[in-house]
């Protein structure tokens, strides 16, 4: 079993390796394209468990926003998933398109959801 802050920290990691992206664990920074974000779990009880038990984390990968941007969106969100399927406890669950706002900027971007047990 891990904590959050374990799981947390392995997913930033692996999400490092992916080539010419950075990482931002602060949701609030102002993303420099391409992107990926860490953002803060929800957590999930299994029944008469007083710790959870899983955590869904929320991963943004951001791009600039021009002609090529979907694009290289579809080739960031599987090189995501792959890092993502590296660790032991992790999976993705879901890829959504939409946007993130950074500096009051709307980017295009997947929004990835990672489930991870505890």
């Amino acid at each position: 079993m891990g904590t959050i802050r374990d799981r947390a920290e392995a997913l930033s990691e692996a999400l490092s390796t992916v080539d010419g992206a950075r990482v931002y664990t602060d949701p609030a920074a102002t993303i420099d394209p391409p992107g990926i974000v860490l953002g803060p779990p929800a957590l999930f009880w299994e029944s008469g468990c007083l710790q959870p038990t899983s955590a869904r984390f929320l991963v943004y990968v951001v791009e600039t926003n021009d002609d090529r941007a979907i694009e290289r969106l579809w080739d960031l969100v599987p090189q995501v998933s792959a890092v993502v399927d590296l660790l032991p406890s992790a999976a993705v669950i879901t890829a959504n398109p939409g946007t993130y706002t950074s500096g009051g900027t709307e980017l295009p971007a997947y929004l990835i959801q990672v489930e991870v047990n505890l």
